[in-house]
């Protein structure tokens, strides 16, 4: 869990840029930046604690701070989501 709530922050700097409304070319490059940097961030991770993620875990997880980030929510708020979840769907790691 600790895994996924720091990736989770790594992501943070590039959720500012979903503040206000973008045109759709911008926003998908927004989203490319966060979900890039989420995953670059678990991966990280998992390469140091000498764990592979489960197969599926970094894209979900990923996809799931993008969608709540274009939901408007904050960053900890998507963090709280998205980690619940991960745990619901791939257990404690």
């Amino acid at each position: 869990m600790r895994l996924v709530l720091f990736a989770l922050a790594m992501a943070a700097p590039a959720a500012f840029l979903c503040a206000s409304p973008r045109p759709v070319q911008a926003q998908n490059m927004v989203d490319q930046i966060v979900f890039s940097s989420c995953a670059k961030a678990m991966k990280a991770d998992f390469q140091k604690a000498n764990k592979t993620p489960p197969e599926g875990m970094v894209q979900d997880t990923c996809g799931c701070v993008v969608d709540r980030i274009n939901l408007r929510h904050s960053i900890e708020q998507a963090k709280q989501f998205c980690t619940a979840q991960s745990v619901q769907k791939y257990g404690q790691i």
